[in-house]
């Protein structure tokens, strides 16, 4: 599959060095554009709308080919410049052409509200896709209004994101225009003959994101300042070409949208495809019954002869021992024709399962390979195996290599075998030892389950028990079966995953 976030991010980045349209000698320079903006701006000042900066600077290229910045009292100081750029282009600083402005945030004891009123309050969270999401618009109160009425964006203004998610910038839509805007964005105001859709591309562009990352990691508090975000270096091309610029970056990402909605309509294709072959699978109508292999009920009395033997070898506790009697839930309605020689029966009779606990702050470190591996919950899934910087030397709850983990809270239903031959988990994961089921099969049957566990996890915080895996309806194939099997899955899986990244 092609990675269209990639994609759009060196379409940008190959528009803010100038490689994305030719250019035009015939364009004003920019140079010649921010002496017009520096005009505009004095004649602001004296007109008292806007306020001269303590010690405002431009940027000017050598003659001997470096960038330096003159400050208003006279100074001079060499910078260093993100990368060169093509003949009549300049570097420039947001303050050079605009102001930034903060929101406000609630007054305390007060509260927004879903029901519409004259007041939209634009939020973090509302701010994606470079424009104001309405679906989960929030309003102010009439009393709010009026303690925090100086603290608006217009539609002339650009967002930006300076807390939680920073530095995502667009602009506002004309019906939400005069909106009360949250603390954790700035207003920049753009007071120049400067292209809004070209600055507002600039800005989400990764020659700013990364000015923004690097400031953001300089400041204790997770905050970009208004003076931090106006300090920020910009690549100005021609006027012209900023238009040409926009236009061609219209037509591009046009282009990345379409490619999207093809993965996606092939992801949810491939995705059918992998559950009516997974349903054949578990359901016993992938593969034709070879009625010389032993028979599942036989696998069943050696599963419980080995559970007594782990048990007396004080492995597994009394309560592994115990069987749940069959019993039809709404999704046992896959099971109405048993193949001959599986046995349905529940999860809890052929695994064994172990539930995570937390560990204190001081039992565990991070990045340091001493004791074992602590895994700590979904963020340590990546595709079919488990990766942590985390370890401990006092593990309470042991998976090991080739056990099965589950995501059981929080993100339900990531799936992976542990590489580990001992790894310490939370209480967000659940162990399975599959012992003389195939592992690959037991696999695949939770991978069928998922869903059905994420229906029983609805809740405020999801999660599932034990209860609700082990009391799972599993219809249990012959041992040769499963490994037959887990085979074609393996390669029908592989086959479907092959066209996708074909795309």
């Amino acid at each position: 599959m092609i990675d269209t976030k990639a994609l759009k991010d060196k379409i940008l980045d190959l528009a803010m060095r100038g490689k994305l349209t030719p250019q035009d000698p015939n364009d004003e320079p920019a140079s010649e554009l921010l002496k017009r903006i520096k005009a505009e701006k004095e004649k602001l000042i004296n007109q008292k709308k806007i306020k001269r900066e303590k010690n405002g600077s431009e940027i000017f290229q050598g003659d001997d080919g470096l960038h330096y910045e003159k400050f208003a009292d006279e100074t001079i100081k060499e910078i260093e410049v993100p990368y060169e750029l093509p003949e009549g282009w300049a570097w420039a600083r947001i303050s050079q052409f605009a102001q930034a402005k903060g929101g406000k945030r609630v007054p305390k004891g007060m509260n927004l509200q879903a029901i519409k009123t004259l007041y939209p309050y634009l939020r973090v969270t509302d701010m994606k896709e470079e424009t104001i999401l309405l679906d989960k618009l929030l309003y102010a109160s009439e009393s709010i209004w009026e303690k925090i009425k100086g603290y608006t964006i217009n539609n002339e203004d650009i967002y930006l994101t300076i807390a939680g998610t920073i530095g995502r910038a667009g602009s506002v839509p004309l019906e939400l225009n005069n909106s009360l805007l949250t603390e954790n964005a700035l207003k920049i105001i753009n007071y120049s003959p400067m292209n809004k859709s070209y600055l507002i591309k600039a800005l989400n562009s990764n020659v700013a994101q990364n000015q923004f990352n690097n400031l953001f990691k300089q400041v204790a508090q997770p905050k970009l300042s208004i003076k931090s975000t106006l300090s920020t270096l910009i690549p100005i091309p021609p006027l012209a070409e900023q238009i040409r610029i926009v236009d061609r970056l219209s037509e591009g990402m046009e282009l990345v949208k379409l490619i999207e909605l093809e993965q996606h309509d092939l992801q949810e294709l491939s995705s059918r495809l992998k559950k009516l072959v997974l349903d054949g699978a578990m359901q016993g109508t992938l593969l034709p019954q070879n009625s010389d292999d032993e028979p599942a009920s036989i696998l069943l009395d050696k599963i419980r002869a080995e559970k007594q033997k782990l048990f007396k070898e004080g492995k597994i506790k009394k309560k592994d021992l115990e069987e749940i009697q069959p019993t039809l839930d709404e999704d046992n309605a896959y099971y109405q024709n048993q193949p001959i020689g599986w046995t349905q029966t529940q999860l809890k009779t052929v695994i064994v399962l172990t539930s995570g606990r937390d560990l204190p702050s001081d039992k565990y470190y991070d990045d340091c390979k001493t004791g074992v591996p602590y895994i700590t919950g979904a963020n340590n899934f990546s595709k079919d195996t488990i990766n942590t910087n985390r370890y401990t030397c006092e593990p309470e709850t042991l998976a090991y290599k080739g056990n099965i983990l589950l995501s059981v809270k929080g993100t339900i239903g990531k799936i992976a075998q542990s590489p580990y031959e001992k790894a310490h988990i939370a209480r967000q994961i659940m162990a399975i030892d599959s012992l003389l089921m195939s592992s690959s099969f037991v696999k695949y049957f939770l991978e069928w389950k998922v869903p059905y566990l994420q229906f029983l996890a609805r809740s405020m915080i999801p999660g599932i028990s034990r209860t609700d895996i082990l009391n799972l309806t599993i219809l249990c194939p012959p041992l040769n079966e499963q490994y037959r099997i887990v085979g074609l899955l393996t390669l029908i899986y592989q086959y479907i995953e092959s066209i996708e990244l074909s795309v």
